[in-house]
């Protein structure tokens, strides 16, 4: 076991963890990355919507901002999973799965979340290219054919017209008894099937959903409602951070937590319009306002 001081220690690697990372490289600030290699948008065949860089795979995009930080001497990434944090006075302890322990300054939790699907068999294996969750990361690619919602809560109500505005031909599929007023999507002439879903098959450029009646539904593709979004916030709650409701982070403008010292960015940091763009701009508001607080601290004990 080794205690290695750094200013900063970003925990997550993607997009808003590698921004700040950025950000903080380009201030001169010694800092480590912890990245296990699991991105949420790991499954997706392309990243959309992004500016510049609209279509490209999301692990290019990492692999990219990993290269670029090499310029920066005194930016490390580690390869571990921090498992502790705790803070003592003005600093903060973290413990890795591998036993190995860190003092820092400041910490930015950039742990994003996860999908918690539904246990319909395919959705996983097809999670993130035909099994889909937002219109504006995939909705243009799969436009025009006919889709579905696979879905039973009072969000599918505020989906349907952002799908209905790409795709014309729109089912939904409660998998079921419905719990929600359907009788609105009815008059837009949105079919509602409240039959159970048994399975979700790749079929060419599309999909079939299977229905425990044994009927199949041929769909370009079908946004899948997750069951609920798991905020990866154990260490959050492990320094003392605030949570809201639904499990994310609060965090002020300049991304701060309600614990001095700690900043958290990207989905982890709000519960939705979780895109890499976000996440990016989150990122950069961490690291830079990071940086800022130091500059400060050690301009005052001149």
């Amino acid at each position: 076991m080794k205690n290695t001081l750094f200013e900063v220690a970003i925990i997550g690697g993607a997009s808003a963890g590698l921004s700040a990372a950025l950000s903080l490289g380009r201030s001169a600030r010694k800092t480590v990355i912890f990245d296990t290699g699991n991105p949420r948008n790991k499954p997706a065949a392309h990243a959309q919507n992004l500016f510049t860089r609209d279509g490209t795979p999301p692990l290019e995009l990492l692999s990219i901002a990993r290269e670029q930080l090499k310029k920066y001497p005194s930016v490390e990434i580690r390869k571990e999973k921090v498992i502790t944090a705790v803070k003592g006075g003005d600093r903060f302890l973290l413990t890795t799965a591998k036993g190995e322990e860190y003092e820092v300054r400041k910490v930015i939790l950039a742990t994003g979340v996860k999908d918690l699907l539904p246990e319909i068999p395919g959705v996983s294996e097809l999670w993130g290219n035909k099994a889909i969750h937002c219109p504006y990361c995939h909705g243009w690619e799969t436009k025009d054919g006919p889709a579905a919602i696979i879905g039973n809560d009072a969000a599918v109500a505020h989906q349907a017209p952002l799908i209905l505005n790409l795709n014309k031909e729109l089912t939904i599929f409660t998998n079921g008894k419905s719990t929600a007023d359907i009788e609105p999507l009815q008059r837009k002439s949105i079919r509602v099937i409240e039959t159970p879903v048994t399975a979700v098959k790749d079929d060419g450029e599309g999909i079939r959903i299977v229905l425990a009646d044994g009927t199949e539904h041929y769909k370009r593709v079908a946004y899948v409602r997750p069951l609920k979004l798991l905020f990866n916030n154990e260490l959050a709650v492990q320094l003392g951070c605030e949570l809201d409701e639904e499990g994310a982070v609060k965090v002020s403008e300049f991304q701060e937590t309600t614990v001095p010292g700690v900043l958290a960015a990207g989905d982890i940091s709000h519960p939705r319009m979780h895109q890499v763009s976000m996440a990016a701009a989150g990122g950069h508001k961490a690291g830079g306002f990071c940086n800022g607080q130091l500059c400060q601290e050690d301009f005052g004990s001149f």
